[in-house]
């Protein structure tokens, strides 16, 4: 009686085991924490015969079902914990060095010279990339002046330049020759009169005396508190630039704490159970400096996500009057107007702002143009709409007078869910943006 009672329960447990997991696919009794990171989830497919027959279908459900099983955020998370104690991790983005610190991957590639190979097949052909770029910028920083608008570039440093110390030794056998950016960039900048503030370059010269860490172990971006200290550099940079007394910020003093997020951004990416240890960090809160006679001027910002770190230490409100931020060109951020560049009308952006500043860390100098300077040398230079829309409808004649062309369009409004005159326009403004000079003669 006692053994049947005993595999009773057996039964019982074994069941449950069996069918909590379905349960918590389709109820979802408990809420569990999501993962972090961007992930595609799969749709759950239709079944049908066409589907079933050439197996798309069991495909696609496999897929849907690894997906969204009940408790893949535990076994997922349970599994990259196994993984940490190697020091390893399935995360696309995510480098593991020495002594618990983590590195991007294009920041790590950057360092051994590696990235160039991404973007160009050798570096004579990198090398002229960056030459046509750094016309555009030229350009577009004198047509901004022209309109009373000061322009600048700010060089960021990427984690593996100031910290390379703690790189996996791996490394040293994958060492490339490729050409890097921020060495040929920053050596351009001054030569062709475009202003940069380099705080690359400053903070591996303060690295050593400083008591604060300019990178946290498990972060990605700099640390809140070189945010700041980067903040002060800025606003002083663009002091003397345009001649304005602008608000100045205070550090109060400096005190540890558990790591906050966006610090340990990278970590959280790497969805674990328990924190890396030490999970500590310093941080010091930042305050006005009260002065009336400042001025709080308007920016824009194009670039990547360096940005985003002001707004977790800054008063950016209290700095600015504005302060739209165009992530790569593309999201548009800190505008309650737009969320998208598609949406803005850059002439009327120019007219009402006082400083545009491109911003880069340093393993993604190679993309600094980014469609902007392209697209803002165009604009600049044409100096009305009704110019740039006569160059589309140029494009879109050659488009309709070519059946070829006219057919891939046509596909492709298609696939998109577009009208074929939207895709056409947005074809036409990607020609432009691909080789603007080709249409300013």
């Amino acid at each position: 009686m006692k053994r049947n009672g005993l595999y009773i329960i057996l039964c019982a447990i074994l069941a449950v085991l069996l069918f909590l997991p379905m349960i918590q696919q389709h109820a979802h009794p408990f809420s569990l924490r999501k993962l972090d990171g961007a992930a595609l989830e799969s749709d759950c497919p239709e079944l049908r015969f066409e589907t079933y027959k050439d197996q798309s279908y069991q495909t696609q459900l496999e897929k849907y079902v690894g997906d969204h099983f009940g408790f893949r955020e535990w076994v997922i998370r349970l599994y990259n914990q196994y993984l940490w104690l190697y020091r390893k991790t399935y995360a696309a983005d995510v480098v593991v060095g020495k002594d618990r610190w983590l590195y991007g991957i294009s920041g790590v590639q950057d360092h051994y010279r590696q990235l160039a190979y991404e973007f160009a097949e050798s570096n004579e052909a990198l090398e002229r990339q960056f030459e046509k770029d750094l016309d555009r910028l030229s350009k577009v920083q004198d047509l901004l002046e022209q309109r009373g608008v000061r322009f600048f570039v700010m060089v960021c440093p990427s984690k593996e330049v100031l910290y390379p110390e703690h790189l996996s030794e791996y490394g040293k056998r994958v060492m490339g020759d490729g050409l890097r950016a921020r060495e040929y960039y920053l050596k351009a900048f001054g030569e062709r009169g475009i202003h940069c503030l380099d705080l690359c370059t400053w903070f591996q010269q303060i690295k050593d005396t400083v008591d604060y860490p300019i990178f946290p172990q498990t972060g990605l971006h700099w640390s809140d508190i070189a945010c700041a200290h980067a903040a002060d550099t800025m606003i002083r940079y663009m002091e003397d630039l345009t001649g304005k007394n602008m608000p100045n910020i205070r550090l109060g003093a400096p005190y540890w704490d558990k790591t906050l997020y966006p610090d340990n951004d990278l970590e959280k990416s790497m969805n674990l159970i328990w924190p890396i240890r030490p999970n500590q960090n310093l941080y010091a809160k930042a305050t006005m400096v009260p002065d009336s006679t400042a001025q709080r001027l308007r920016l824009l910002t194009i670039g990547d996500s360096f940005i985003f770190n002001f707004g977790y230490v800054l008063p950016m409100d209290k700095l600015f009057k504005t302060h739209h931020h165009w992530y790569y060109f593309s999201s548009v951020f800190y505008d309650p107007d737009h969320t998208h560049v598609s949406q803005v009308d850059l002439l009327e952006e120019f007219r009402n702002t006082d400083v545009v500043m491109l911003c880069f860390n340093t393993s993604k100098l190679y993309n600094i143009n980014c469609g902007f300077l392209s697209r803002a040398l165009v604009e600049l230079s044409l100096d009305s709409p009704e110019a740039l829309e006569r160059i589309v409808d140029d494009i879109k004649h050659q488009m309709e007078n070519n059946e070829a062309w006219q057919e891939s369009l046509k596909k492709k409004a298609v696939d998109r869910g577009q009208s074929l005159e939207q895709v056409m326009r947005e074809d036409a403004l990607y020609l432009i943006s691909q080789n603007p000079e080709a249409y300013l003669d």
